[in-house]
């Protein structure tokens, strides 16, 4: 499937919609100590590096079942709780649910990478800045206030019912701040909500930050960037 040219994105684009996780937000800065902390405290070596890709992993995979199956939204900060319960039990190990809940506390702490605010500012005079995250709205008022430059909106999935990659949170954000599919360049390090955006007719730039390969999946990025630096570079020039 055909790309779009950076020159039509610049012309036509009004929102900025950025995934937060990993993204914009450094997880590991904060998840892989917090981890270590708990694994040590129940005298285990294992790996909190380890342990953080297997939590997530489970937790990717229980978020996309809870989209698929009926029922009401299942809140991010449970999904997680289950998830990361469901490993350490995995281990062995005999966790108290309070000790897990203080790990997913840490989420509300999780700060930017060092490229991010500059280029924030940089984009801030052309574009609305919106993040489109699947966090829960308490999680994402937590973190707003991290970013020097202030963020024009906040978009949760617990609004619309259903996790990213489901359409329902890129239709939504397209309502809130009326605009077409194709005036929003969603930015994701993820090639999973990469695709959802593409598919509802998003444009879409991949922020590989892991320099992890895409993937063959035919919604392919309109822009790949190492960092949110040189997406400025890209939208901006």
């Amino acid at each position: 499937m055909s790309t779009v040219a950076a020159e039509t994105i610049r012309e036509e684009t009004e929102v900025l919609a950025f995934d937060l996780w990993d993204t914009l937000l450094d997880r590991e800065a904060v998840l892989v100590p917090a981890l270590g902390e708990l694994l040590s405290e129940h005298g285990s070596d294992y790996d909190p590096e380890v342990l953080l890709r297997r939590y997530l992993a489970m937790h990717f995979r229980d978020s996309m079942i809870d989209s698929l199956i009926p029922g009401p939204h299942t809140p991010f900060k449970e999904v997680s709780r289950r998830a990361l319960s469901y490993r350490l039990a995995q281990l062995g190990l005999d966790v108290p649910d309070e000790d897990v809940r203080w790990v997913i506390r840490q989420w509300k702490t999780l700060e930017p990478y060092p490229d991010v605010d500059a280029a924030l500012d940089r984009l801030s005079d052309e574009y609305e800045l919106v993040g489109l995250s699947n966090g829960d709205p308490d999680m994402l008022e937590a973190v707003r206030p991290n970013f020097e430059t202030d963020l024009d909106g906040i978009v949760s999935v617990a609004d619309a019912g259903a996790y990213k990659p489901h359409r329902a949170s890129y239709d939504l954000c397209c309502e809130r701040f009326d605009v077409a599919p194709h005036e929003v360049l969603f930015v994701t390090a993820h090639t999973f909500d990469l695709v959802g955006a593409k598919a509802i007719g998003m444009r879409g730039a991949f922020l590989n930050r892991h320099e992890n390969p895409y993937g063959g999946w035919i919604h392919r990025p309109d822009i790949t960037v190492p960092d949110t630096d040189a997406l400025a570079d890209v939208l901006t020039a």
